[in-house]
């Protein structure tokens, strides 16, 4: 690179005017100052006149518009453009027993090397796969694994983004198998750029044995730490005997692995291998199988299938009188907390239906051993009967937990006052006839409620106790008269129209206390748990947030802990603090595959300032970044898409930063099922190459002679000249020294009584 700098004045274009009229200013100041010398016949009338010359120079050079000028010259190289198919069909052996990509890479790296380092005109190399794309940093893919090839779209996207460049060529190293349904692939010699192609033989060896993987049957979910069978089908063909292995991986890891002896001739064979996942998540596996000797086709020795795997839920059992708004809500959010396993079972359709016989099968011992909570709704104390009562007061005792919802049946006269149960639960039920008041009221937190992780929003008990105090009002409560010893009281009804009635009286009535009824009590029974809420609508806590736009955390955090501090398992502990997943597990090549982060927040965490963000890789390592974005509805639920172009195993990584300082990470898998098209012909297309290179004014190679096509390309490169120019006629150093000097002339004669 040169460079050449000058200075000219844009604004001088009649020189000889210019100097006039310098020349004459220049004799007007000095015959001005020559008068104030004889006047006062002092030498510093000079200075002053050269103090007084300069400024007016500072002003003459702002006027005449000076400007720098840099002229610098630079080289582009010449660009050759070299796409490389990364088809599923390169992955064909061809008669060297090395597969064609394999040979292909070879070729590229040598190719690159040779025309970059060949002196001058200087000539740069840039990788592009077959789709098209530049390979970032010339980095070459493992293994071939695009399931589709589209030799016109990958030579014309490759051209277009070289075009600005001095491009003096396109290699196209492919085994020509084409299968966008283009003829010939017309037009191509429009793009004006000779192409260089270089092909393959086709395998001929024939007596070569044939591995595949037919099927794969697996389930679709196990449980973690749980046996789970997968069926695989094996087949050769070929005259020769195998030995081979056939492999579960799940990612770089062997899971499990069992070796087959497959006899001469075609044949198929069934094996089953178990396998054992000890990590929950959403994750694809694959099933490989190898032999002993060289195949002619590797590409169909493996197959992908997706495996969800769950952690050990919580097994909660739901039992409710009638339909009702409470069970609906609650049915709904047992149903999308992934960590409950909830089953319900409905009574009657509405309360007024006319009652049934107790099954009494529901709380067996055998049943009863295979739950973590019971939730009873709003039943009569006749619906169980005195064995299940039994059964499940021994579950309870031996560390199990218990949830009672209030109702106007369980509460009621026919509820559980008068059953085996009233003495596990940890409140002393009202007597009277009216078990309900139905007015709404504020929940409001008791001391020890402010500190219990059911009531957990923010981690912040200040910030909880506001968003507690302004939750939608619940419609009424049951009516119970205290609490029992021993337990402890975590919400009440605050409201002075709802005090505690006292024995034998009605709400305030005779007799009446001013202690504000019970909404939620625990207590400890044995071992286990015992709670009662006498609340049944906090499904308005969710659905008048819904209307209005708003989030619902308080309600399904409020439920979330509620399940889990019953089975002594608390959501801050167990959950991550992000969560990602896919609302599918496999996907066809092209699909819209939609991406899901949740965030979950531990008490003290930052919460809705952490960041989200998503990249997806495929299982060449290429990084695709997700657009991710949440709703007012769902702030902490975050969603994006993607569309793969290749077939194979995904990985979505999403990370929650706060400052910049990554503070989570989770990764789910998915399957991208690819296109068979690439195999359907395990030939190659010589001729269409040769033709192709012909119509552009290119050449043609066999694999084997390509190490001269570094010679036959052109080599140019293309000089650039840049003019950068500064202009200083506004610079505030022409006008701080006219002033200056202006100004320092001026004080200076005052000074000496010149003026």
């Amino acid at each position: 690179m040169t460079t050449l700098a000058t200075v000219i004045f844009e604004n001088v274009r009649h020189a000889w005017l210019w100097l006039a009229l310098g020349a004459a200013g220049a004799w007007l100041l000095f015959v001005t100052y020559r008068g104030i010398f004889e006047r006062s016949e002092r030498r510093l009338a000079w200075w002053l006149m050269v103090l007084r010359g300069a400024g007016l120079l500072a002003l003459v050079l702002a006027l005449a518009k000076p400007t720098w000028t840099r002229e610098s010259e630079s080289v582009d190289p010449g660009r050759v453009g070299l796409v490389l198919d990364d088809s599923v069909s390169m992955s064909l052996r061809d008669p060297s027993g090395k597969t064609r990509f394999a040979r292909a890479k070879e070729l590229a790296d040598r190719f690159k090397k040779t025309v970059e380092e060949s002196g001058k005109p200087r000539v740069a190399v840039d990788l592009f796969d077959i789709s098209g794309r530049p390979l970032p940093d010339g980095r070459l893919p493992n293994e071939p694994r695009s399931a589709r090839t589209d030799l016109g779209k990958a030579l014309g996207d490759t051209v277009r983004q070289l075009r600005s460049k001095p491009l003096v060529g396109v290699v196209l190293v492919s085994d020509g198998v084409d299968n966008s349904g283009q003829q010939g692939l017309a037009g191509i010699e429009q793009l004006g750029v000779p192409i260089y192609t270089v092909g393959f033989d086709a395998d001929p060896g024939a007596g070569r044995y044939d591995l595949a993987i037919r099927n794969v049957t697996a389930p679709d979910r196990v449980m973690v730490n749980n046996d789970a069978n997968v069926e695989v089908l094996v087949a050769k063909t070929g005259p020769a005997a195998a030995e081979v292995e056939v492999a579960v991986r799940r990612g770089r890891d062997t899971i499990a692995t069992k070796k087959l002896t497959l006899p001469a001739g075609d044949s198929e064979q069934r094996v089953t291998i178990p396998i054992k996942p000890t990590e929950p998540g959403a994750f694809v596996f694959t099933v490989a199988v190898s032999g002993d000797a060289d195949e002619r086709l590797l590409a169909n020795n493996s197959r992908h299938f997706p495996l969800r795997v769950d952690a050990e839920a919580i097994r909660v059992f739901y039992i409710e009188g009638f339909l009702r708004w409470e069970y609906t809500y609650l049915r709904r959010q047992l149903e999308a907390d992934p960590d409950v396993s909830a089953v319900t079972a409905v009574r009657r359709p509405n309360p007024d239906a006319a009652g049934s016989d107790p099954p009494g099968d529901l709380l067996t011992a055998d049943r009863l051993e295979n739950l973590d909570v019971i939730i009873l709704g709003d039943v009569e104390r006749t619906y169980l009967t005195p064995s299940e009562y039994q059964a499940l007061i021994s579950w309870i005792d031996a560390g199990k937990s218990l949830l009672v919802l209030g109702g106007y049946h369980s509460f009621g006269p026919d509820g559980f006052r008068n059953s085996p149960l009233a003495d596990a639960l940890p409140v002393i039920f009202d007597d009277g006839d009216s078990p309900q008041l139905d007015e709404p009221f504020r929940l409001e937190l008791t001391d020890a409620g402010r500190q219990h992780p059911i009531f957990s929003i923010t981690g912040d008990r200040v910030q909880d106790a506001a968003l507690w105090s302004q939750a939608p009002t619940l419609s009424g409560c049951s009516i119970v008269r205290g609490e029992k010893p021993g337990a402890t009281v975590l919400a009440v009804n605050p409201s002075p129209a709802h005090l505690a009635p006292s024995a034998g009286r009605g709400v305030g009535g005779e007799g009446a206390s001013a202690k504000p009824l019970i909404v939620l009590a625990t207590h400890r029974y044995g071992k286990g748990h015992v709670a009662v809420l006498t609340a049944d609508t906090t499904w308005r806590w969710t659905r008048l947030t819904r209307v209005l736009g708003q989030s619902d955390t308080l309600y399904s955090r409020f439920w979330g802990q509620m399940i889990r501090w019953l089975a002594g398992k608390e959501s801050n502990d167990e959950r991550p603090a992000l969560a990602v997943s896919t609302d599918r597990p496999d996907y066809e090549v092209g699909k819209k595959v939609t991406v899901r982060a949740v965030r979950q927040p531990r008490p003290g965490d930052a919460g809705g300032d952490a960041q989200v963000s998503v990249e997806v890789l495929d299982e060449a390592g290429k990084s695709i970044a997700v657009q991710m974005a949440s709703s007012s509805a769902e702030p902490d639920a975050f969603f994006g898409v993607v569309y793969p172009t290749t077939g194979g195993r995904y990985e979505a990584h999403a990370s929650l930063a706060v400052a910049g300082q990554q503070t989570a990470n989770q990764t789910a898998e998915f399957l991208v099922h690819g296109s068979a098209l690439e195999l359907a012909d395990t030939g190659t297309k010589k001729e269409l190459l040769r033709d192709l290179a012909l119509k552009t004014g290119g050449l043609y190679f066999d694999i084997d002679q390509a190490d001269k096509l570094a010679d036959k390309i052109e080599r140019r490169e293309r000089r650039i000249t840049r003019v950068v120019r500064t202009e200083f006629w506004d610079s505030p150093l022409l006008f701080l020294g006219f002033l200056a000097a202006v100004t320092a002339e001026w004080i200076i004669r005052r000074k000496n009584h010149l003026v």
